[in-house]
């Protein structure tokens, strides 16, 4: 069986081996805010400090973002003050690897993350890219801005053939207005789950 962490990586290649040319987009299924707060093991608010890609054993590159946590949505396994998050690709020395639809971080942005615990303090972001939404200023209110960039998404219709995701993609929001509706999805999963 594939490992998961190169299930991402593989979908990217076969995509590409389909359409010919260069991939343009990691198939991936869709997901709602709903789906992503429940496969989440932590989420967090928090902002980049440090960024550094990593040569792994099976020759892949990986990039380490180093995250300081703001403010804690749903707890996780061994979430402190900070987490890494995990996604594949990145620069190790003369070698470079993309893949798309992997979020790349910038050191200083602050960003709400939806992560799955793979290590120690270690997290990989829930549907690649759509586990993680950045945020922008705008006057004195700080907004999330979703980001779908490099995904094509798939969800399975009432005759479980897959069908592309074509609804208009999510406005920007209020980020405190976000973490309140991510907080009462989390109160309402947790209720579900202690029935």
């Amino acid at each position: 069986m594939l490992h998961p962490k190169l299930w991402s990586f593989v979908l990217a290649v076969a995509f590409a081996f389909v359409f010919g040319g260069e991939a343009s987009a990691s198939v991936v299924r869709g997901l709602t805010l709903e789906e992503l707060t429940e496969e989440a093991d932590c989420v967090v608010v928090g902002q980049v400090v440090h960024v550094g890609s990593v040569l792994n054993d099976d020759g892949t590159i990986s990039t380490w973002s180093r995250v300081l946590v703001d403010e804690l949505v749903r707890s996780g396994p061994e979430v402190g003050d900070e987490i890494v998050i995990e996604t594949l690709g990145g620069q190790f020395g003369r070698v470079g690897m993309h893949v798309e639809g992997e979020p790349g971080f910038a050191v200083g942005e602050r960003i709400v993350f939806f992560g799955r615990a793979v290590g120690y303090a270690r997290f990989r972001p829930i549907g690649m890219a759509q586990g993680v939404f950045r945020t922008r200023t705008e006057g004195l209110v700080e907004l999330v801005v979703p980001s779908r960039r490099g995904l094509l998404l798939l969800k399975r219709d009432k005759s479980g053939a897959l069908r592309e995701v074509t609804a208009e993609p999510p406005q920007p929001e209020p980020l405190q207005s976000f973490v309140s509706r991510i907080r009462a999805l989390v109160e309402a999963q947790d209720a579900r789950n202690d029935e």
